[in-house]
């Protein structure tokens, strides 16, 4: 446990640092940081089922500048390693999810007020031409800042708390958790309404009437003929091919 511990720490730390851009960007996603986790503890299908379920949450989410709702880290990589290591379902780790990630907002904006400060120390180096030494404030010490902001609570969280978030479920009342220590339905509830909020706000933000059609389409799919998700993608895949080969996104330009 101390090795799988220590892998989510350093996972942590890359998804919240500067280490490569290209990682930021792609990898620091909820879906991504849940397979690397649970291939960290050895499920990895568990892992993106569960980062997955988060994704959903955060669809319609939109970072403005440095400004953010939730802190994807957190988020992604803490919430899935505590959902899995205390044997939650993915509804309990949705709701897992939001609270780290709120709190993982506190991460994130000290990190970007402690790398401000690293800036203008880098500044008389600047002046003074010793460009060698920039590499220094401008990689070293925020990657090793985000080893202490993300790195240590994954490390701690998921070798001391997990255990302890376990019992604490198993502890709770009947009317509460099952006989198992999970989360009953009723409050499961919760954790399934929450992606579809995040799928809610997403439309709100996309949403044009000419592509109604296609929202019913996909819901009937879904709803009525009950085909999976690779069904349903494929045949996305071809309406959003036919909209483009008969030329319809030029029969509708300007609505």
């Amino acid at each position: 446990m101390f090795v799988q511990a220590l892998l989510i720490g350093v996972l942590a730390t890359l998804c919240g640092s500067v280490f490569l851009e290209l990682w930021v960007w792609v990898m620091r996603n909820p879906i991504i940081e849940g397979a690397l986790v649970g291939l960290i503890l050895g499920d990895w299908m568990t892992g993106a089922t569960i980062g997955a379920t988060i994704q959903l949450i955060y669809m319609g989410q939109i970072t403005v500048g440095g400004i953010s709702s939730f802190d994807k880290c957190y988020a992604g990589v803490i919430a899935t390693a505590v959902t899995m290591l205390s044997h939650q379902t993915p509804e309990v780790g949705v709701t897992i999810a939001v609270t780290l990630g709120t709190i993982g907002l506190l991460a994130s904006n000290l990190t970007m007020t402690v790398n401000a400060v690293f800036v203008h120390m880098a500044d008389k180096y600047i002046e003074t031409g010793e460009t060698k030494r920039l590499w220094i404030y401008n990689w070293l010490l925020p990657n090793l800042f985000a080893g202490v902001v993300y790195g240590l609570p994954a490390f701690f969280v998921c070798y001391f708390g997990a255990g302890a978030f376990e019992s604490f479920m198993a502890s709770l009342p009947a009317f509460i958790s099952n006989e198992n220590g999970k989360i009953d339905d009723g409050d499961e509830l919760i954790g399934n309404l929450e992606p579809a909020l995040g799928i809610g706000m997403m439309f709100k933000a996309v949403y044009k009437q000419k592509f109604l059609a296609f929202a019913i389409i996909g819901f009937v799919l879904i709803a009525y003929l009950h085909l999976d998700i690779i069904a349903c993608t494929l045949v996305g895949g071809a309406a959003a091919l036919l909209y483009w080969t008969l030329g319809l996104d030029k029969l509708t330009e300007g609505e």
